[in-house]
């Protein structure tokens, strides 16, 4: 008994210190529509709008099964998928258990108390970002670093760096603004079009 304990006591420490993701993955909805739900019309749950200093900005709009917007066109296939163009580019992924899988694209997201923190490869650069209701932090690829913090209503202020800092300022609306409550990948794809 006296052995096991200073065991135990070893594993909790390791456990503690590893370095792998902590907290839980977030749940991802693969549910494809139905045929019926897929001929709707579009009505949007949420939006980012995202202007970049000297920029008329963006805005993004998404709902359970598509993402639109000017650099976004993307959509929830049969299989479960989002397919479609994010900036003028082709991209298919997989979003299911906390893991967003495409070419070229291997990302973990996971909460952590109020945030949720995605790392991985984003289209073969490396991203790590933590979004919360106090800030928007961390690095979106391409050599880039991002810090946002929430202004007064919808409103976050904040610089991108690329690599010179320039200011940003991003708009929350509808379920857009309920960190770390929001639907994925829907939020991060409308986030990563704006950018």
């Amino acid at each position: 008994m006296i052995r096991s304990l200073p065991a135990a006591l070893a594993a909790t420490l390791l456990a503690a210190c590893a370095t792998g993701p902590r907290g839980g993955p977030v749940a991802m909805d693969a549910t494809p529509p139905s045929a019926l739900e897929a001929g709707t019309p579009f009505r949007p749950e949420g939006e980012i709008f995202l202007a970049p200093a000297r920029t008329a900005g963006t805005t993004t709009a998404y709902g359970r099964w598509r993402v639109v917007g000017p650099n976004a066109s993307l959509s929830v296939n049969a299989q479960g998928q989002w397919g479609g163009t994010l900036k003028e580019e082709p991209l298919l992924l997989t979003a299911r258990d906390g893991r967003i899988t495409g070419a070229g694209v291997e990302l973990d997201a996971w909460r952590e108390g109020s945030s949720i923190r995605v790392r991985g490869l984003w289209r073969k650069e490396r991203l790590d970002l933590t979004f919360s209701p106090d800030g928007i932090r961390g690095t979106p690829g391409a050599g880039c670093s991002l810090d946002l913090q929430p202004g007064e209503g919808l409103r976050w202020n904040g610089f991108l760096g690329c690599p010179g800092p320039d200011l940003l300022v991003m708009e929350l609306r509808g379920t857009a603004g309920s960190l770390p409550d929001v639907p994925l990948p829907q939020w991060l794809l409308a986030f990563l079009a704006g950018l």
